[in-house]
């Protein structure tokens, strides 16, 4: 008997976790929603930095596809009704190789924002459903539009722990109710420029 589905995603959201934990050395803070209603996992803040957090989408798959001669990639396909469609600089995807033979997750993993994803995952929208498809080489050298949003399951922590950071900065200063705004583009000056 294999894995459900449920039980697949559970696992892999318990190892995204671990990794932030441990990689960031205790500093990230990991909070799953009560509801499911925005189509995220986690909500992840730094630990002590309050009023900022990024959501999180996690996918992911036990098997991996030979899409070319002795390349193994990383093969996920989902839907997502158009009303529930989010794209914000603080809403990321998380997709992943679980290996059942290593009962972890493989390496590399890949991090990415929901508008680079939703603009490179092959979009296609039928029926007010949006179909994306996300064909990742697992292969470290490799150089496909995947490659830049890779990082080692050893090395996840700390890219997540500048990340937050640095997406919490770009927010300060910025009225709350400005931020809730939808579409809204924040043009201005780096703090010492003139």
């Amino acid at each position: 008997m294999s894995l459900s589905s449920i039980q697949q995603g559970l696992i892999v959201q318990f190892e995204f976790a671990k990794y932030l934990m441990l990689g960031s050395r205790g500093l990230i803070e990991l909070n799953p929603p009560l509801t499911d209603d925005d189509r995220r996992d986690y909500e992840i803040h730094v630990r002590g930095l309050f009023g900022f957090a990024l959501a999180m989408q996690i996918k992911s798959s036990m098997h991996l596809h030979r899409m070319s001669e002795g390349v193994d990639y990383l093969y996920i396909l989902f839907d997502v009704a158009a009303e529930r469609l989010i794209s914000s600089p603080y809403f990321y995807y998380f997709f992943a190789y679980l290996d059942p033979k290593l009962m972890r997750l493989a390496d590399p993993v890949f991090l990415i924002p929901s508008a680079a994803f939703h603009e490179l995952a092959a979009p296609r929208k039928r029926n007010g459903v949006w179909q994306f498809t996300m064909a990742a080489s697992m292969e470290l050298e490799s150089r496909d539009k995947w490659h830049k949003f890779r990082s080692n399951t050893t090395e996840l922590g700390q890219h997540m722990l500048a990340l937050v950071r640095s997406l919490s900065r770009s927010k300060e200063g910025i009225p709350p109710e400005l931020l809730a705004l939808p579409d809204l583009y924040w043009i201005g000056q780096k703090k010492g420029q003139k």
